[in-house]
């Protein structure tokens, strides 16, 4: 019993012998209280190069800045602009032969005390404030771009002009400083920053680019629609996303709602919810905004499971995630170190989620209800054109052109080699996914990464009798830079009728020619609508044979 009782007491509450309480005390009369520093060293700084950036995030940190700097001296410079006849202009340049990225803005520049400032780490200074609160995003974004970098800037009204060169690996690894050069032969008039990433980590694909601007596009709309700002990359324009138009109730009202006044920990949310006319998985979602700068949202916009289903940050494939959508603003809330998520606390993200799932119940019922104009009918002759003529410039093109009348194919045999090799090489990792067609016919279906310059597809017969492998190339640009899961879907469907129609025709002891095969492809087609009249049929069929059941 005593054993027990002994084992649930506090080591505190078991009376001690005399001789160690007296060590005890004696041991803490002879404490020393001090205290330290705790120390982020400088080779901290060759570790941001690891960030989870995307490009068009860390490009992003520049705008961030020019934008806060206008808003903190606004009194100022917005009557230096006017009187300039501009707006506050942002350029991005990327040099792909000396691989440099230089990011320009005619904001109202730094003094030399200011840029001193803003190049310590995490010490937020008097200007950061709103998009720029955390001081850490021109170090974090040039570091994680490049290995070295330098700002060059003149405050207007100043008349100097001060450049400060960092080495990233100097600075981090062998004790280099930063040396600060001077230049006082400037006009008072002038106002700039200038920042030179060099050295870059990161290869930028043409097709990245398009997904910046994209992106850009989207994050800074507030101010691009309002004309406040804008941004140029490599001279063209950045443009805000075009306006979906919204769906219409029963009394030809827009299907779009303010949010109510809200809070959350605290914190106040606004926003609105809407039904859009014309869906895509790209244009459903919530766009999330602080500081009127997008942090989450189109392309890739918030869908909350609760609502818009789905096992991936994509949602289902179905009419609420194509055509529910809004913009929630969360001032307050913090954000993740790349600007990229809201990093909700405790509760929060629950809480939102519940009041967006009951604010948007009837428009969910109304989505899932709602069809196209188009479901089932044949495109006019007006639409076809519309696409046509945004087609055009692409196959109209000199880069077209060249391909066209310049390639030239390897023998066949070779091709026939190379793809047997190809098969040869797969692992089982490569696989995502097998089809038994019939009987005699196995679709295997690969992903690999190969090379951008490696065929996009590649159709070949297994080992195995009656296997017929289709290999993506995961790299070429065309399917690299699909987006949307709907084209992904469409695209590899596509890449399997063709596999099954050429492996078809073989089999039919003729010739496999493009119009063999677009022939049997043909029939292929039609299978998805069969599926469905047949479904149809069977559901008509049941229906009859259950009412005569009941009647007899």
């Amino acid at each position: 019993m005593w054993k027990g009782r002994e084992a649930d007491l506090d080591s505190s509450q078991i009376a001690q012998p005399p001789q160690i309480l007296l060590e005890r005390d004696c041991a803490m009369q002879h404490q020393v209280v001090d205290e330290t520093d705790f120390a982020v060293g400088p080779q901290s700084i060759s570790a941001y190069s690891r960030l989870s950036y995307t490009m068009w995030h860390a490009l992003a940190e520049f705008i961030d800045n020019s934008t806060q700097s206008r808003r903190n001296y606004g009194s100022i410079i917005d009557d230096v602009l006017a009187q300039e006849g501009t707006p506050l202009v942002v350029e991005i340049t990327h040099n792909r032969t000396k691989r440099e990225i230089t990011i320009s803005d005619n904001s109202i520049g730094m003094t030399k005390d200011d840029l001193v400032e803003a190049l310590r780490i995490a010490h937020p200074t008097k200007d950061s404030t709103g998009r720029s609160k955390y001081g850490l995003g021109m170090k974090t974004a040039a570091c994680w771009i490049g290995s070295k970098w330098r700002v060059v800037t003149c405050e207007w009204g100043s008349g100097e002009e001060w450049t400060a060169e960092i080495d990233v690996e100097g600075i981090a690894h062998h004790g280099k400083r930063i040396p600060l050069t001077l230049r006082d032969d400037v006009g008072t008039d002038e106002h700039y920053t200038h920042i030179v990433v060099t050295d870059l980590h990161r290869n930028i694909q043409k097709r990245t680019e398009e997904t910046i601007r994209s992106y850009l596009g989207s994050m800074y709309r507030y101010d691009l629609e309002s004309g406040r700002l804008k941004i140029f990359y490599n001279n063209e324009e950045v443009k805000a996303p075009d306006h979906y138009e919204m769906d219409t109730d029963s009394e030809g009202k827009p299907m779009r709602r303010e949010l109510p006044d809200l809070c959350i920990g605290g914190k106040q949310v606004a926003g609105w919810v809407g039904v859009l006319r014309k869906g895509g998985r790209k244009c459903g979602g919530f766009s999330l905004f602080q500081n009127e700068r997008q942090i989450q949202g189109f392309p890739h916009a918030w869908k909350p499971r609760n609502i818009f289903g789905g096992i991936d940050d994509e949602g289902a494939n179905n009419l609420v995630a194509q055509r529910i959508t809004g913009v929630i603003d969360l001032d307050g809330f913090r954000v993740s170190h790349t600007k990229d998520a809201i990093l909700f606390d405790g509760d929060e993200e629950e809480e939102l989620e519940k009041f967006l799932f009951d604010f948007t119940k009837d428009y969910c019922d109304y989505a899932r209800k709602r069809r196209g104009a188009r479901a089932g009918q044949p495109w006019s002759k007006d639409k076809v054109r519309d696409l046509l003529s945004a087609m055009k410039t692409e196959f109209s093109s000199n880069e077209m052109r060249d391909v066209v009348t310049t390639t030239m194919l390897p023998p066949l045999s070779t091709i026939l080699a190379n793809n047997k090799s190809q098969v040869d090489a797969l692992t089982e990792p490569d696989q995502v996914a097998t089809f038994d067609v019939t009987s005699e016919l196995r679709i295997v279906v690969s992903l690999q990464e190969r090379s951008e310059y490696e065929p996009h597809l590649t159709i070949a017969a297994g080992a195995d009798a009656g296997t017929v492998h289709v290999i993506i190339n995961g790299l070429h640009p065309y399917y690299a830079s699909i987006e949307s899961s709907d084209a992904v879907e469409e695209c590899i469907r596509q890449y399997i009728y063709d596999a099954i129609a050429e492996y078809r025709v073989s089999k039919l002891q003729c010739p496999v020619t493009p119009e063999s095969v677009k022939r049997l492809k043909n029939d292929l087609l039609r299978v998805q609508v069969v599926q469905i009249e047949n479904a149809a049929a069977a559901l008509r069929e049941g229906g009859i044979e259950t009412k005569v059941t009941n009647g007899s």
